[in-house]
Formats: structure tokens, sequence, C-alpha cells
């Protein structure tokens, strides 16, 4: 999350060095880095869980077959 706000963040300043918009593309390029951060911790987290919730049917099969 940390790596994708300053990567926006970045873009945002340059473009603004460039395009002479300060602060506008700085906020609207941190808006999207951090939108991303939060998209991956989302994606991440429900990842996480489809595989607790795998592990667990398999320790239900493994006490059920004993």
């Amino acid at each position: 999350m940390v790596a994708s706000s300053f990567i926006g963040l970045f873009i945002g300043y340059y473009l603004d060095k460039w395009l002479g918009t300060s602060p506008w593309m700085t906020l609207i390029w941190l808006g999207f880095g951090i939108a991303s951060g939060f998209r991956n911790i989302f994606i991440l987290a429900r990842r996480a869980l489809r595989e607790e919730g795998q592990n667990e049917e398999q320790d239900q099969r493994k006490d059920g077959s004993d």
C-alpha cells in the first residue's frame, strides 16, 4: 500500500512540474495510489480468507476419515 501511494505521489508531482498544474495532479495521482493500495489489501485479504476456508475443509475431511 505504501509503495503504490508513493508511486502515485511521484507521478503527480512530476506531472505538476511538467504541466504547471500544482497541486492538482499530485492530489489526483495520490488518490489513485491510495485507492490502488486499498485494492491490493482487499485482494490479499480475500485470498487469505479463501485459503483459510480451504484449509478448514481439508482438516474436516481428515478428521472425518479417521
